[in-house]
């Protein structure tokens, strides 16, 4: 990795957890205005339609996984190629951009047949509303990846993250006037299409312009296309499996209990989100290093890069859950209000399976570089449908916790026991030595769930933010210093000292 590649990951680790915190900050101001604005029954509406705007993007991931392998590998292989890879990723894309509006225009039209009748008729008249503006949004989104995915391929991930940046502080910021206002969920959703417009501008202007790249639409290699298809087709499965893992639950719902109990699952839902996207924030910064590891066959590389990633990655989802655990509860009932209590539960259920996987890092992208994910599709889909099976009793007797006990008993399995063996023995991941180095981890642990229960069965900490951003940084606090002392190597503290040096500097500077 030369010095121009260093600098790009390190800037980009650097801003995508600047992005993170203030997607966080933003969601602890905005949630609350929405969900005063909105009311229970339009945020239900709300966050249906956005859960399904995943539905009609669900190829991006497989699409953007194999543009980022194929255009690496080329690049390393016989750049005189690449035009050609463009010019066809480039018509993929277009021609999925048409089919992602047909279908969000269809189901507009077809609410009723996709949502069941516990939903009523003025819910549905916004809800139509809301998937027309969201169709047109999804078009421009999966445009939009053909540039996205130029930008991560050439590892230009300052730009990259710059770009998200803008629009997630220029969101908040607009929409909450409108919201203040009484202009409703269709505000929302207006504001997201038309920054979707803008980014898509200026990433395509980065590309075109500053990357110079080209496309060439006339030739049309067979072999590859197929290849490609192979390779996305089995991702993009396997992103559906997982989509609809985590949003059937609201689809039960819909069917069995209505808006408000929607409402309920999406806060927990929402923090499980973040949760996600705080822990994959910087796995997408290493993609081009994998693909390029992959395509020069340094295989114990990999598996040491993968294990070493994991105890980065497992610092933080520890401190996340555990602290989520700990002082969860009290921060939605400040949060979303006393009426959303319930939501801790549910946020409890979908979190704790996940975080074996969060902590496992780079695995899922290693097996796609290899190109040996296609096993994982079928046991998703197993999954899926145990999971659609065991839901609909358990939200019918216990509605959003309910719902999320289905997810939580599926995802345990999947988590912990079918991705272990899977990257073991398909992978060749060294996964003794992964569980190894947790268990070392877990020692730094103990103090501060000590200090956490011991607060919390005091009763010390207050329903206000103020008692909860004292508490909870004084619990950062002991668990840095406890992770220190009882489960850093000299690499990683090498590496925090690294890291505090330059903060300061660059402070100072």
């Amino acid at each position: 990795m030369n010095r121009f590649q260093k600098k790009q990951l390190s800037v980009g680790v650097i801003f995508s957890y600047l992005i993170i915190i203030i997607q966080c900050l933003s969601s602890v101001i905005y949630t609350p205005i929405i969900l005063s604005a909105l009311g229970q029954s339009e945020y239900g509406v709300y966050s249906l339609c956005s859960s399904f705007s995943g539905y009609l993007t669900i190829f991006n991931g497989g699409l953007n996984a194999a543009f980022v392998r194929f255009y690496v590998q080329t690049k390393a292989k016989d750049e005189s190629k690449l035009p050609n890879l463009n010019g066809l990723f480039a018509q993929i894309y277009i021609l999925l951009s048409g089919i992602s509006l047909l279908l969000g225009l269809i189901i507009s039209w077809k609410a009723d047949l996709f949502f069941g009748s516990m939903i009523t008729p003025e819910e549905y008249i916004l809800l139509k509303e809301l998937f027309t503006i969201l169709s047109f949004t999804t078009c421009l989104t999966v445009i939009n990846c053909i540039f996205s995915s130029l930008i991560i391929a050439n590892e230009q991930f300052i730009f990259g993250k710059l770009v998200i940046l803008i629009e997630i502080v220029l969101a908040p910021l607009i929409t909450i006037p409108l919201l203040m206002n009484g202009y409703g969920s269709s505000s929302v959703f207006t504001v997201k299409l038309v920054l979707t417009i803008l980014i898509t501008v200026f990433n395509a202007g980065y590309c075109l312009y500053k990357l110079n790249t080209k496309f060439n639409f006339r030739n049309f290699d067979t072999v590859l296309i197929k290849s490609i298809l192979v390779f996305a087709g089995a991702i993009v499965v396997q992103s559906v499996m997982d989509q609809l893992n985590w949003q059937v639950d609201k689809l039960v719902l819909a069917w069995t209990s209505g808006t408000t109990e929607i409402s309920i699952y999406s806060v927990g839902s929402t923090l499980n989100h973040y949760y996600l996207t705080i822990a994959g924030a910087v796995s997408g910064v290493f993609i081009a290093e994998i693909n390029r590891l992959v395509a020069y066959g340094k295989n114990k590389e990999i598996s040491d890069l993968f294990v070493k990633t994991s105890r980065i990655f497992a610092f933080l989802v520890f401190l996340i859950m555990s602290g989520y655990c700990i002082f969860g509860r009290v921060f939605i009932l400040r949060w979303a209000g006393e009426e959303y209590e319930v939501s801790y539960y549910v946020g409890l259920l979908l979190m704790l399976p996940v975080t074996a996987s969060l902590s496992m890092g780079l695995g899922q992208d290693i097996m796609r570089a290899k190109n040996i994910h296609k096993m994982q599709i079928f046991i998703n889909i197993a999954v899926t449908f145990c999971n659609f099976i065991v839901s609909i009793p358990l939200a019918m007797t216990f509605g959003a916790v309910g719902s999320a006990l289905g997810t939580f008993l599926c995802e345990i399995i999947i988590c912990i026991i079918v991705q272990s063996i899977y990257y073991n023995r398909v992978g060749k991941l060294d996964m003794r030595a992964y569980y190894r180095e947790m268990l070392h981890i877990l020692p730094g642990l103990i103090l501060p769930v000590i200090y956490g229960v011991i607060v919390m069965r005091m009763k010390f900490v207050q329903i206000s933010y103020l008692s909860l951003g004292f508490h909870i940084l004084i619990y950062v606090c002991i668990y840095a210093i406890s992770m220190w002392l009882f489960a850093m190597n000299s690499y990683e503290k090498n590496l925090a000292k690294k890291i505090i040096v330059r903060v300061i500097s660059k402070f100072k500077g």
